[in-house]
Parts: structure tokens; sequence; C-alpha cells
């Protein structure tokens, strides 16, 4: 056999498409956007419907079946980039619906709408507001409260398989914002019957403020010679969690906060609902100016 002949046999781009678009879509989707750069054969096959359709999660048509508006899309890649860059809302708009961008997995934001708020329907203590420029297009702002308890739910078969999710708080907090240091708020994740995650963490990490409340506190755990509790609030306090801005180029760009609330693995998402809470209780000292976007479930990197 001749040399030309050779190397002709032995070029992978004289592979069928469906063949090299089988080979990509066992990748990822970074990988595969690589790849197109390797030669025109594979840019073809790269940028096939038949590749990112397995990038695309097996339920897609169904939760685009509940988005608010249709989803226009021209391929199956740009649906997969669309859905990563710009959730759709879903149910009524009170679901967002998205993807991460390197692993294709399901991700989600419950809307402060759909959160079950203590007091959250009594307009001395929260407020709805206006935010036209971003997820949803309202918020829930805190009025004043002395019991802070936000919860919140999704089923597991909404989300991914076979996958580790984070949950995050998304939120602002006000100019008059107060009571939100100390105590810390906790938070906990339940997975069915099973509490998977507890944490401490603090929207409102003001030294100042810290120490003024928890003076306070000392006086109310018992006075002023009651050093026990002036021990607890500090340990509590120097392991509570701080917020941070989201600031990955192309995630987050909105100007919210978010916060931690722990994490959990969706295994087969046959164990039922995962519960979110989100309390401070124990303080019995009033807190304002907390502004409530959502709770976001997105797959852990």
């Amino acid at each position: 056999m001749e040399s030309g002949g050779a190397t002709a046999v032995g070029d992978i781009n004289q592979l069928p498409e469906d063949c090299l678009s089988h080979v990509i879509s066992l990748t990822s989707s970074r990988d595969a956007c690589a790849s197109s750069a390797v030669s025109t054969a594979f840019r073809s096959a790269a940028d096939s419907d038949d590749t990112w359709q397995r990038f695309l999660p097996p339920d897609y048509l169904y939760m685009l079946s509940r988005a608010v508006a249709p989803v226009e899309y021209a391929s199956k890649k740009e649906l997969f980039f669309r859905l990563c860059d710009h959730p759709v809302l879903i149910d009524g708009g009170k679901l967002s619906f998205g993807l991460d961008r390197w692993s294709g997995k399901k991700s989600f934001m419950v809307s402060a709408r759909a959160l079950w708020i203590v007091w959250g329907s009594d307009e001395r203590y929260w407020s709805w507001i206006p935010v036209p420029d971003s997820r949803f297009s309202e918020a829930i702002g805190l009025i004043d409260v002395c019991w802070l308890e936000i919860r919140g739910k999704i089923s597991t078969k909404m989300l991914s398989p076979q996958t580790a999710y984070t949950v995050y708080l998304i939120f602002k907090l006000a100019d008059t914002a107060r009571g939100l240091g100390t105590p810390p708020q906790e938070t906990a994740i339940t997975v069915g019957e099973e509490a998977v995650s507890r944490k401490s963490v603090c929207l409102q990490p003001d030294d100042r403020g810290r120490r003024r409340l928890l003076r306070g506190q000392f006086r109310m755990w018992g006075g002023w010679g009651v050093g026990a509790g002036m021990g607890m609030a500090n340990e509590v306090d120097k392991d509570a969690a701080l917020p941070q801005k989201w600031e990955s180029e192309g995630e987050r760009d909105d100007g919210w906060m978010e916060i931690e609330m722990g994490g959990f693995y969706n295994s087969n998402g046959e164990d039922g609902d995962v519960e979110m809470s989100f309390m401070e209780v124990k303080g019995g000292h009033w807190k304002r100016g907390l502004i409530l976007h959502g709770i976001e479930i997105r797959p852990k990197h």
C-alpha cells in the first residue's frame, strides 16, 4: 500500500460525521468547543445537534414546556448556551431553570415569591419591591421582624442525578440594614427525612455592630456576671460564614450578594424534596433591611 493511501486510511478527519459527533459528545461542552478548532470536519461534528443533544438534560423539552415565554433557538448548541447565560423562567415565573456551563447539569433558583416566609404576607413586616433588571421581577424587603424564618424546597426529581449541589441565599442589604450581624443566622438542608447540612452564617459582618449586639446579648443571656453566654456568642460568631459577591465573569453580574447555605448530593432523584431553611429566631432582637431575591441551587464545582 502506498504511503499516501496509508495516510488517508489513518486520517481521523475521514471518519463519518456521526462517528465524530458521538466521540465528541462523550467529552464535555468545553472540549466540544475546543475541538471545533481542529479542522473543518471536527467543526461540523462539534457544532451538530447530535453532539449538543447529549449535553442537554434528557428532560429539557419538558422543562422548556414549563417556560413563561417560548424559548427560541436555531440549534441545540445555541440552546445550551442560552440556558447557561440566561436561565429561563418557569412555573409562572416563580422558578428559573438553567444549565451549568461546564457540566451541563441543571441549576434552579427559587424566587422569593415561592418561598415560605414567616409574616411574609404582613405588610407591617415585609414589603414587595420591583426589581426589573434582575432574574425575577420582584424581591421582598424586610421592614422589621424579631423572628426571621425563610424556607424553600425543590423536588430531587427536578435536579440532575449523581450530582453534588450547593445552595445559596441571593440577597442585598439596604442602607438601613441592622440586626443581621449577631447572633448569626442558621441554615439547614434536608433531603427527604435526612438532615445533610447545617451552618452558621452572617449577612452583616460589621464589627462595631457585632460588639454592640454582643453586649446586648450578654445582658439578655443572664446579666453581666454570666460569662458563658459571651463565650458562646464569640465562638459562633467567629465561625459564621461571610457573604461574597459572585465575581466569576459571565456567571453573575447583577449586583446581588450570595451566601452559601450548605450542600447536598442528589443520587437518583428519588429522595423526595430538598428542604432549605434560613433562620434567626434565638436573639430576640429586631432585624431590618434584608432584600431577598431567592434561593439558588447550583451544581458544585
